[in-house]
């Protein structure tokens, strides 16, 4: 499969290029790329790129948040396969708008969730698949970054993993959520908030992320509580406390706080190049992005209105 990478994204093209060749994807062409092209064929623009390649079958979009909605959108119009760095829409109506553009045309729409392909989610998840915990009835996620708070604020550029680990954990779907970001955004003003705080409700279970800027060192932490036991997964530790069994903590070598790296993002390139050639289920690549989409439209909607508790 040929495609495009349309926008840099954060990680630049060290992980990305290595990643699609163990995919076996091949990239022909690049747009709103700041380093050097590697070989690629570089367009001044998505539409440029879009209306004169040829034989094309499938585009990653990356590039600021704010432009990738559009970018899919046209890639999907073009008939590509597309898969986009998260987030790449703000609304359920963008989502389903992209969702349906993609089913209408028999392709492929899926969203880069690497995280989930360390050791450590991995052993968190087969916990919860085994029902070590019992019925989850409250989880937790936590993303804490280095730094001041980037351009759009904390809440855009962290907050769909956060909600992406609530909702691995808790398994549930959620119904409403209060809101409190800092600074709350101005009417008309871009988002800059460098802290968030967001209490999710789910039937028969709750949940909260916490996200922040400015800490000392980058932190990605999710737990999960149950009725037989506790899960935290605090970077590359994860400690069970199961009824019976007592407390264990286990370490690997790769967890949640690291960079995406190249082999991770193949792991997921893969799965987006099997959906595309009809080996595994439409939308399997999508996962929760409907829901992490209501999450992040609705926790600006609440800090807006003061924290106001707003049903999904």
């Amino acid at each position: 499969m040929r495609g495009a990478i349309i926008g840099e994204g954060e990680g630049g093209l060290e992980e990305l290029l290595p990643a699609l060749k163990a995919a076996g994807l091949e990239p022909v062409c690049a747009c709103g790329l700041a380093a050097g092209a590697r070989g690629l064929r570089l367009w001044p623009d998505a539409g440029e790129l879009l209306s004169r390649e040829e034989l094309l079958d499938f585009a990653v979009v990356r590039g600021r948040p704010e432009g990738r909605y559009r970018a899919a959108l046209a890639a999907l119009e073009n008939r590509l396969h597309v898969v986009c760095e998260p987030p790449f829409c703000s609304s359920s109506t963008e989502f389903e708008t992209l969702r349906e553009a993609a089913a209408g045309r028999g392709l492929t729409l899926g969203v880069l969730q690497p995280w989930e392909r360390t050791a450590a989610w991995q052993a968190l998840q087969q916990a919860l698949d085994g029902g070590l915990l019992g019925r989850v009835i409250w989880g937790q996620a936590q993303v804490l970054a280095a730094g001041p708070a980037p351009a759009g604020g904390v809440t855009a550029s962290e907050g769909w993993r956060a909600f992406a680990a609530l909702l691995a954990a808790v398994r549930l779907p959620p119904r409403a959520l209060s809101a409190r970001l800092s600074p709350v955004p101005g009417k008309g003003a871009p988002p800059a908030d460098g802290t968030a705080s967001v209490q999710v409700h789910f039937d028969g279970a709750d949940g909260s992320a916490h996200l922040a800027c400015g800490a000392h060192s980058r932190r990605f932490r999710v737990e999960a509580v149950g009725g037989k036991g506790r899960a935290l997964l605090d970077g590359n530790s994860l400690t069970l406390d199961v009824e019976g069994l007592g407390t264990r903590t286990h370490e690997f070598k790769d967890g949640l706080a690291g960079p995406d790296d190249a082999a991770r993002l193949a792991g997921e390139l893969s799965d987006f190049a099997k959906e595309a050639r009809g080996e595994v289920p439409a939308g399997t690549c999508l996962r929760n992005a409907r829901y992490c989409v209501k999450l992040l439209k609705n926790s600006y909607y609440s800090a807006a209105v003061r924290s106001a508790a707003v049903p999904l």
